[in-house]
């Protein structure tokens, strides 16, 4: 099997794993936001597995690409959705997680049907993105900081996001491009990336039960 193969089909997928098996001992004691990012790790999973079938058989996935970032955002968005006390943010949120979806849904039917949404994942980093940095800034840094798994979830959100806002806005020419080494590694580096937060999470879940 190609190394290629290996990494991105095999070892990346199943790192999701990691971080769900340190949630399950904890499940019953942890907050609605770390729920929610263990269940978007759960369809995350689904998702893949579903995708690789696809694959397998020699059919597109693409659907599935655009249903599962429209799914990610809901979940991701909901956890911030949870962490926030602002009333206003709230409600901004709650206003997002029912707009976006509606954008990746206008975007498959009329603009992307057929290939990548190079459109509404870019936009959907981004969203995530601005919204750990304003929690980020809102909340401080305390002693304690270490310890909350709050804290270790945005820092993986953080690690991941930022960079595939600018993978993803860049994958139109990476699609295009004839440089077979530079997309490969791209790719390579997504998947490192996506692995160290999913690392990054299974901390935070081990801390579940001291505070938020």
């Amino acid at each position: 099997m190609p190394i290629k193969m290996l990494f991105l089909g095999i070892i990346v997928p199943l790192s999701i794993l990691i971080p769900i098996l340190f949630c399950i001992p904890k499940y019953k004691i942890a907050k609605v936001e770390s729920r929610l990012l263990f269940y978007y790790l759960i369809i995350s999973g689904l998702v893949n597995l579903a995708a690789l079938i696809l694959r397998n058989y020699h059919l597109t996935n693409l659907p599935l690409l655009h249903l599962y970032t429209a799914i990610e955002a809901v979940f991701i968005l909901g956890y911030f959705r949870c962490i926030f006390e602002d009333a206003v943010i709230k409600k901004a949120l709650g206003a997002v997680m029912i707009i976006f979806p509606i954008l990746c849904c206008l975007n498959f039917i009329f603009l992307q049907r057929n290939t990548f949404n190079t459109y509404t994942r870019p936009l959907e980093a981004m969203l995530i993105t601005f919204f750990c940095l304003l929690h980020l800034y809102k909340s401080g840094f305390s002693e304690n900081w270490l310890k909350q798994p709050t804290n270790w979830f945005n820092a993986g959100i953080l690690i991941y996001f930022p960079a595939s806002f600018i993978i993803f806005i860049s994958s139109n020419y990476l699609i295009s491009s004839t440089n077979k080494t530079m997309n490969t590694m791209v790719w390579y580096i997504h998947g490192v990336l996506v692995m160290v937060m999913y690392f990054i999470w299974a901390r935070g879940f081990k801390l579940i039960g001291n505070g938020r």
